[in-house]
C-alpha cells in the first residue's frame, strides 16, 4: 500500500511542482539571455544620462523581479509540501476517504515526508542551479574554480577533518535535519487539529511554543558544553567552527561532537515527532 500511496502522492503533488518548477526553467533562461544583452549591449550615445537611467531603472526592476520569483517559488515549495498538503489531504474533507483506505497513519506520514523531502532537494538544486546559471561568466569559472581548490585545501584547517568527510558529513547533518523539522511541522499540524475549534491557530500556537522552548534549551546546552548544534534547536550558523573554538578541544574532536551532538538531536526530535503525529491520527483523529 505504501508504494501506491508515494505514486498517488507524486502524481497529486507533480500537478503544482513540475510546472512551477518549468516557471523557474523558463524564467532562468531569459534572464540569461537578458544578462548577455546587458553585457554586451552598445550605445551609440552612452553619454545620455536619461538612456541610462531607463536602463539602469529596467535593470534593478528585473533583477527585483527575479529575486521575487525565487522566493516565491522556495516559499511556495515549503508551505504547499509541508504544511498545505499534508493538512489539506489529512485533516480536511479529504481526511475522510484518505483514512479509509487500507494504510497506516505511519504510511500516510511517510509517503507524505518522502515527496516532500524529494521536491524540496530538487528544489534547493534547481535554485541553486538557476542563480549559477545567471551569473556565470569566464571569470566567475575561473574564480569558481579557485574557490574549489581553496575550499577543499583549507577545509581541514578549519574543522580538522578531511574535506571529503567533512562535507558529505554536514549534508548528511542537513537531509537529517530537513527530514525532523518536516516531521515536527505534521505534529504540530496533527496535535492542532485534534482540537474541536480553531484548529489551524492551535497547530500556529503549537509551533510557535516549541520553537520558543527549543531555542530556550539550545541556549542553555551550548553555555553550559560549549558544543553548538545545527539542528532544529541551532542557533548557529552554518559552519559552526568558525572561531567558535574556545574548548580546549582540538579541531576534529570538536567537529566530531557537534556533528554527532546535531545527528543524535536531529534524530530524537524526528523520531519523537513521528511518534506524537502517528499516535494523534491514529487515536486522536478529529475531522470534524
Amino acid at each position: 500500500m505504501l508504494g501506491k500511496l508515494l505514486k498517488h502522492e507524486f502524481k497529486a503533488v507533480n500537478r503544482l511542482m513540475i510546472p512551477l518548477h518549468l516557471g523557474l526553467i523558463i524564467i532562468t533562461i531569459v534572464g540569461r539571455f537578458y544578462v548577455q544583452f546587458v553585457v554586451s549591449r552598445e550605445h551609440v550615445n552612452y553619454s545620455n544620462y536619461s538612456l541610462r537611467m531607463w536602463e539602469g531603472i529596467m535593470d534593478f526592476m528585473l533583477i527585483s523581479a527575479y529575486v521575487i520569483a525565487l522566493i516565491a517559488i522556495f516559499v511556495i515549495t515549503w508551505l504547499y509540501l509541508d504544511i498545505l498538503r499534508f493538512r489539506k489531504n489529512l485533516f480536511t474533507d479529504e481526511g475522510y476517504l484518505m483514512h479509509t483506505l487500507p494504510a497506516s497513519a505511519g504510511e500516510h506520514i511517510f509517503a507524505k515526508l518522502t515527496v516532500s523531502v524529494v521536491w524540496q532537494i530538487a528544489d534547493g538544486i534547481l535554485i541553486a542551479l538557476s542563480v549559477f546559471a545567471m551569473i556565470l561568466n569566464k571569470s566567475i569559472i575561473k574564480d569558481f574554480r579557485y574557490f574549489w581548490d581553496g575550499l577543499f585545501s583549507s577545509f581541514p584547517d578549519i574543522f580538522g577533518v578531511p574535506t571529503g568527510i567533512g562535507i558529505p558529513v554536514f549534508l548528511l547533518i542537513a537531509l537529517v535535519d530537513t527530514i525532523a523539522g518536516t516531521l515536527i511541522i505534521y505534529m504540530c499540524i496533527a496535535i492542532g487539529h485534534s482540537f474541536n475549534d480553531h484548529k489551524v491557530l492551535a497547530s500556529i500556537g503549537i509551533y510557535m511554543g516549541y520553537k520558543m522552548v527549543a531555542n530556550l534549551l539550545s541556549s542553555v546546552v551550548v553555555a553550559l558544553s560549549g558544543v553548538g548544534t545545527f539542528g532544529n534547536m541551532s542557533i548557529n550558523s552554518f559552519f559552526f567552527g568558525v572561531g567558535n573554538y574556545n574548548s580546549g578541544l582540538d579541531y576534529a574532536t570538536y567537529f566530531w561532537l557537534n556533528m554527532a551532538f546535531s545527528l543524535v538531536l536531529s534524530l530524537i526530535l524526528g523520531v519523537g515527532a513521528f511518534i506524537l503525529t502517528n499516535h494523534f491520527m491514529t487515536k486522536r483523529l478529529n475531522l470534524e
